[in-house]
């Protein structure tokens, strides 16, 4: 397989940036207020944006990269639907008068991508390989990049490979953004999420495309208000549908064996399932399984169990506090197969 880099950026359709009349903050501390503009479904992925920037900023500062040196720890889960898929290096990066990122080679085979993120949440499509790339955006002046190395590197060399990135920008102010109503912002991030599974059962295979996409591409076609908003609040950071396909889910229950049994997707990089609670969160530490760590049948096919013990081939336990279970499954760089329409969430089955 060829060397890899995805990139990948977010942004806003229809939903003004926030007024710089309102009290600017730079931390996320101070981001929530009383007083505080009212979200709603329009603004909230402008809002949720700028919380995650705010967050990443506190911790590692602008034009720093903040490395993860480890899988997602199961306490250690910033956003809904993460994933021990990828190691992560995350950065916000004032682009206002120019910036860059610089990722080493690796080996063939490995998976390395950087996504950029911008102010108002649209993707950018993807780019592969090592190197130096610009670093731009459709508005405002600050970018969020999430590099991912695959988890067929160990910690060791995952740590070389990301000491070995590097950003170069212009310019070092601050992000600050509005601060926000937290209850308006609860209430419509929850009223958002509630949304998906008739979204699901509505648009089947189709369901998250039009949720990802950018004003400058070709992707701008399938854009729409309501996937956009719901898209921020159940995956916030999601790719192209081109670079990276995602089947969700709705909720099985946690004390009833599931498999499934699937041909093998074929992607240009790698398939991934991964289980969470109701809230779409991981909640034990061995939460997933992909086309690098799962045992094939004989045939070449896969059969993956949720919750059906040890003994089960490729089993991931399902028992957890909310009772049920979902899955999030991803296909890096999906194939041809994909993009026609093959899922693996058709296959899921109850076991008695």
């Amino acid at each position: 397989m060829k060397k890899l880099a995805l990139a990948v950026s977010i942004g806003l359709g229809i939903a003004s940036l926030p007024s710089f009349a309102a009290t600017q903050v730079s931390s996320e501390a101070d981001f929530f207020s009383k007083d505080g503009e009212i979200t709603t479904a329009e603004n909230y992925a402008v809002f949720e944006s700028s919380r995650q920037i705010l967050k990443n900023q506190d911790l590692a500062g602008i034009n720093k990269f903040l490395h993860k040196r480890e899988l997602t720890p199961t306490d250690q889960q910033p956003v809904v639907r993460m994933n021990r898929d990828t190691y992560y290096s995350m950065a916000v990066v004032d682009v206002s008068e120019g910036a860059s990122i610089t990722l080493p080679e690796v080996p063939d085979g490995k998976y390395l991508s950087y996504q950029v993120v911008t102010e108002d949440h649209r993707i950018q499509a993807m780019g592969y390989g090592g190197g130096t790339f610009e670093l731009k955006t459709h508005t405002g002046n600050h970018v969020y990049i999430v590099v991912r190395l695959d988890a067929t590197f160990s910690e060791v060399e995952a740590r070389k490979v990301q000491d070995q990135m590097s950003i170069n920008a212009n310019s070092n102010k601050m992000f600050s953004a509005e601060q926000v109503n937290k209850e308006s912002f609860n209430r419509v991030e929850n009223e958002l999420k509630a949304q998906m599974p008739t979204i699901l059962k509505r648009d089947g295979s189709q369901a998250l495309t039009g949720m990802f996409t950018d004003p400058n591409d070709e992707s701008k076609e399938l854009y729409t208000e309501e996937k956009y908003a719901v898209g921020a609040a159940i995956g916030w950071g999601g790719a192209q549908i081109k670079d990276n396909i995602y089947e969700i889910s709705g909720n099985y229950p946690a004390n009833q064996c599931h498999q499934a049994t699937f041909e093998d997707p074929k992607n240009q990089a790698f398939w991934s399932i991964t289980v969470y609670d109701k809230a779409g969160f991981m909640f034990n530490d061995v939460a997933n399984l992909s086309s690098n760590t799962a045992k094939p049948n004989a045939d070449g096919s896969y059969t993956i169990s949720f919750g059906c013990g040890d003994d089960a081939p490729n089993n991931i336990q399902t028992a957890n506090d909310s009772d049920v279970f979902n899955l999030g499954i991803r296909h890096y760089m999906p194939s041809q197969k994909v993009t026609d329409g093959y899922r693996i969430l058709p296959t899921v089955k109850a076991v008695k």
